[in-house]
């Protein structure tokens, strides 16, 4: 039986985990998940990226200013850890952006089916609220206020309330560097005792080109310190036709201990009047392997 469910049968209120390395550090970790199809695919890259949309609520929320047009809504349906069977998870999020010039605001939702144990049903539930302003399209400040709530079994729940900070800054044409603290809040108190939670620090830089007038590059480097845990290093990059099709790949290396561990991530993606597809996949993980997220946006 998976180390997983013996504490979920035990009642003793601990967090339900992507690293069993973790289970004893970290309540709600399923709140360090990636849902956007597109910066899945990067691996974590892209902290500083200004290609933007309302899956910014759920972490980076100074990229919202940076919606084209009015705003933007998302749905995704994502597959996590699907070689895992104690772990592996069936989730659900979506959410809208809207902004009024300079200032943003979006809401976004997730919800996460995990395996039936004992005729019980698991689940995550996250909802977090976003709001961003651009001063002078040369920084940008964001701010997610986020609840999450997980159900491991009748009398084994957690739920806590933490916050996103994060600030976008323009260093020169077609190069942006980006901070987030995130996932801060108080401890998370079970039945047991009390847990913090997966609070982290990311750091990058990313650089946009346009090439030839129909081919789009952009480049990412991230930099990852998981406070309690490991560091990690993200690197990812993007190649678009006449923003059109978009091919995507990226490569997160972490420490042992890190709550999202070393993997492979691709992606492809279409955009066609406003309306977009994307897709990812991560690999060459024992943990993450066979992760698969699509998704369907719409900018308006």
């Amino acid at each position: 039986m998976k180390m997983k469910h013996i504490l979920a049968a035990l009642a003793l209120s601990l967090p339900l985990t992507l690293n069993a390395q973790e289970a004893q550090n970290a309540a709600l970790p399923f709140t360090r998940i990636d849902r956007n199809p597109r910066t899945s695919a990067f691996a974590g890259a892209g902290v500083a990226s200004t290609n933007a949309s309302a899956w910014g609520a759920l972490n980076n929320a100074a990229q919202l200013s940076f919606i084209e047009g009015m705003g933007d809504a998302a749905f995704g349906f994502q597959l996590w850890q699907p070689s895992n069977d104690a772990d592996k998870t069936t989730n659900f999020g979506g959410g809208a952006a809207f902004r009024f010039g300079d200032f943003a605001v979006a809401l976004a939702g997730v919800y996460d089916k995990c395996e039936p144990f004992a005729g019980y049903n698991p689940s995550d539930l996250l909802l977090s609220l976003g709001a961003s302003y651009n001063i002078l399209d040369v920084v940008s400040v964001g701010l997610n206020a986020r609840y999450a709530s997980q159900n491991l079994a009748q009398n084994a729940k957690l739920s806590g309330f933490s916050a996103d900070l994060s600030i976008i800054g323009r260093i020169m044409d077609g190069l942006t560097a980006g901070f987030t603290v995130g996932n801060i809040g108080p401890k998370v108190k079970g039945s047991v005792d009390s847990y913090g939670q997966p609070a982290y620090a990311r750091l990058g830089v990313a650089w946009n080109k346009t090439l030839a007038e129909k081919h789009g590059l952009e480049l990412l480097l991230d930099g990852e310190y998981n406070f309690g845990s490991a560091a990690a290093v993200s690197v990812g990059a993007e190649y678009n036709f006449n923003r059109l099709v978009y091919a995507r790949v990226g490569y997160r290396y972490a420490g042992e201990k890190a709550l999202i561990p070393s993997h492979l991530g691709a992606g492809i993606g279409l955009q066609f009047k406003g309306f977009r597809l994307d897709a990812s996949y991560l690999t060459a993980s024992e943990i993450l392997g066979n992760t698969i997220n699509v998704g369907l946006g719409y900018s308006f």
